[in-house]
């Protein structure tokens, strides 16, 4: 990724500058532009941007600096647009956003809307950071743009399909492919991915109630054997060792055969038990046999 030390700083570390911080004031706009860019977006309710927002960063020493204003430095907000497409939301906006979630998503998500923090969306305008962070007084600006700097190239496909029509098909594949995009995404992100792609695994059972679905017992398992391999990316692959004895009938589950022996040969080779695994190996494909190798060099 690009530099984010800023000589500059060391010479102006609390100058505010007094040049236009142009930010994006639709959100549908911003949404569209992070689609074309592979970038997240970056939002904050307009009147929360008036409220100073102290940060920290490193230097090209590797020094922290205080700055005692984001949002007042035209500078940082020069490097945070290289980074994410910026938005600031007014507040007659809320109540429109509010009822397109409301009842849809958790106390911890809905706190999150709620309050004066930054958020980083998706292209769809999910929130990503929407896990419970602890109380901090100063946003570490370097670490905050490492964990959310995050190229979504890997899954525009998907993400197109999704906005241009949203249904079943297009929710669960988007949700599959965050899942597999946690696997490449830095450690302290994948959880965040995780949960995202949660949200569209919520969606896509939701989904199942009024579309037509063929097979819907083989599609019922796909997503419970996809939520299983959250677990595996996550590290936990005794839990899903437990998780997938606890399916009836999984070894003999045709439909979703590849995913069952992914599961199990990651699993295993996690734990270092390679004769288990082996008799997995087979069924499973080059491509996903590396992207096998990369979740156990993840959990190393």
């Amino acid at each position: 990724m690009k530099r984010i030390f800023l000589i500059v700083l060391l010479v102006l570390p609390s100058l505010s500058f007094c040049q236009s911080n142009d930010w994006l004031t639709s959100l549908d706009a911003a949404k569209r532009l992070a689609l074309v860019q592979d970038k997240m977006v970056l939002m904050i309710w307009e009147e929360a941007a008036f409220v100073p927002l102290p940060v920290t960063l490193k230097d090209d020493n590797g020094k922290q600096v205080f700055i005692d204003d984001l949002f007042e430095n035209q500078i940082l907000i020069n490097l945070l647009r290289d980074y994410f497409i910026l938005v600031k939301v007014n507040e007659q906006e809320y109540e429109e956003l509010f009822q397109a979630i409301k009842n849809k998503r958790s106390t911890t998500y809905i706190n999150k809307f709620n309050d004066d923090s930054i958020k980083i969306l998706d292209v769809n305008g999910i929130i990503v950071n929407s896990n419970k962070e602890p109380y901090r007084e100063f946003l570490n600006l370097t670490k905050f743009i490492i964990k959310y700097d995050i190229n979504t190239s890997f899954i525009k496909a998907e993400l197109t399909s999704y906005r241009n029509q949203q249904n079943f098909e297009t929710t669960l594949s988007l949700a599959s492919k965050y899942i597999e995009l946690a696997i490449f995404t830095i450690e302290s992100a994948r959880q965040d991915i995780i949960t995202l792609s949660n949200i569209y695994l919520d969606e896509a059972q939701n989904h199942l109630l009024n579309d037509t679905i063929e097979n819907k017992l083989a599609v019922i398992r796909k997503i419970e054997l996809l939520k299983i391999k959250q677990q595996l990316i996550l590290n936990r692959p005794r839990k899903v060792l437990r998780q997938l004895k606890r399916i009836d009938d999984i070894k003999a589950d045709t439909a979703n055969e590849e995913l069952v022996a992914f599961l199990y040969v990651t699993a295993y080779r996690i734990l270092k038990d390679e004769d288990n695994a082996a008799p997995w190996r087979s069924k499973v494909s080059l491509i996903n046999l590396k992207k096998s190798n990369q979740i156990i060099s993840n959990n190393n």
